[in-house]
């Protein structure tokens, strides 16, 4: 009888282990593909100031995505996000070198939560300027199974 009680118990317990780990694992494995399509599209964002592409940088957000800017002023959805992107970049020009590293990144569920740190480097009436700050985007993974952006803000230093 205590062999049949200490095999339940030991079994019991692998058991729990067994279970308790398997959330963990996939959260890491979920966590880790959401990273991998975040760092590709924070490249992509980085190339698209390069290049001065506004359809690049409005390819990045969902449908309902909303790009938040410092006045108040939001841009709802890929249209109105690349015609702000695009009076933006032309008066910037090609050639802003953009950084974006992420210092932190939350996954729920279909939603990731980022945040970081930016900076933009360009010309402006032939002198030299760098804008730096934090940022948070929100990113919703969509039913093709990419993740595009649903919320993106920044904060300029003071």
């Amino acid at each position: 009888m205590k062999q049949i009680t200490a095999f339940c118990l030991v079994a019991a317990t692998v058991a729990t282990s067994a279970f308790a780990a398997e959330p963990e694992n996939k959260s890491e494995t979920a966590l880790a593909e959401a990273r991998k399509a975040i760092d590709k599209g924070n490249a992509q964002w980085i190339d698209a100031w390069d290049r001065a592409d506004a359809s690049l940088i409005a390819s990045l957000f969902a449908e309902d995505g909303i790009l938040l800017r410092r006045n108040g002023k939001f841009f709802k959805g890929p249209k109105e996000i690349f015609e702000r992107q695009k009076e933006v970049m032309e008066a910037a020009g090609k050639g802003v070198k953009a950084t974006v590293t992420t210092v932190d990144l939350w996954l729920d569920g279909e939603i990731a939560y980022e945040t970081g740190t930016y900076s933009y480097k360009y010309q402006e009436k032939g002198k030299p300027v760098t804008e730096e700050g934090r940022y948070v985007t929100i990113w919703k993974r969509q039913s093709d199974g990419s993740w595009k952006i649903i919320t993106d803000m920044g904060v300029p230093k003071s």
